[in-house]
Order: structure tokens, then sequence, then C-alpha cells
């Protein structure tokens, strides 16, 4: 679905946001700022948590990997009902879901990316930790690698804001 940028003088009107979900207080945050969106634009809110595989699980050729998958699995249909129960509540249109590419290569930020696209997302929400230095460098930052590839605007939600 393709969208067109509002020029001078025109608004913007959302009608479909997508909000990544990783059952953070951040990400919870930026949910509620989603959900705020959708209540005023009267936007559909598809909120989206992708299932994260570390390099562990793929190393695993000497043990299970099955009580891993599992434990992943419980806590994204545990994020994805806590979503949908807030959507629901917000009086908000939408579904939450979940990305499961168990094997894929490509990572969270092109996931999401390819959610985006998929959706006809007019906006992206993230929540962002705002790690910096070493912290940032061993955890990473979903959001930087998620502005840096996306063809769709984005809103951050700094854990500095709250909900």
């Amino acid at each position: 679905m393709a969208t067109s940028t509002p020029t001078l003088g025109e608004s913007f009107m959302y009608r479909k946001i997508l909000v990544a979900l990783d059952g953070s207080d951040v990400a919870q945050a930026a949910l509620e700022h989603a959900l705020h969106l959708g209540s005023t634009e009267n936007a559909e809110v598809v909120p989206v948590y992708v299932v994260e595989y570390s390099s562990a699980y793929y190393s695993a050729a000497i043990y299970d990997v099955t009580p891993f998958h599992d434990a992943m699995m419980e806590e994204a249909n545990k994020v994805v009902a806590m979503a949908n129960e807030r959507l629901t509540a917000a009086g908000v249109r939408g579904k939450a879901r979940f990305i499961d590419k168990e094997g894929i290569t490509q990572t969270i930020a092109q996931q999401l990316q390819d959610a985006a696209e998929e959706e006809g997302a007019d906006l992206v929400v993230l929540g962002t930790h705002g790690r910096r230095g070493f912290q940032r460098m061993v955890l990473g930052s979903v959001a930087e690698a998620f502005l840096r590839l996306s063809t769709r605007p984005v809103l951050l939600v700094p854990a500095k804001a709250g909900a």
C-alpha cells in the first residue's frame, strides 16, 4: 500500500500504526503512545513482537533447544495477549501478533521493516532505551538500526518519556 506525504499546509493522517513490542517497560510506553495516537486519529494499531533467537540457539548441536523455543513462544504469547487487552481497553482497532522466523538471519530491525511494509503502516512507533557507549555496543540498538533502514515515518519513545 503506497502512502503519500502531505504537502505543506496539509495534515498527516495515520490509518495504520505499527508498534514494536519486546516485553519491556519502554515498549509498553511506546504502545501507550501508539494507542493514544490510534484513538485520536481513528487509526488501526498493530503491535508486533519479534521472537529473537540468540546465537546459542543456533549452535545447539549438543543439546535439545525445545525448552528455549517453548520459553520464547510463551513470552511472545504473553506479550501479544497483553497488547490485545490494551487495544480492547483503549477501544482502538487492531490486533497484536508476533513474528517467528526461526532460522532467519534477518535482524529484528529488518523484520520490523518487513512487517511495516506488509501492513502498509503509515507510522512505526518504537521505544528506545537510550543506551550509550559500551551498553549500546554490546546490546545493540534496534531503534537505531530501524531508523537507518526504515521507509516509513518513525516515532521514537525514549525511556525517560514514560507512558
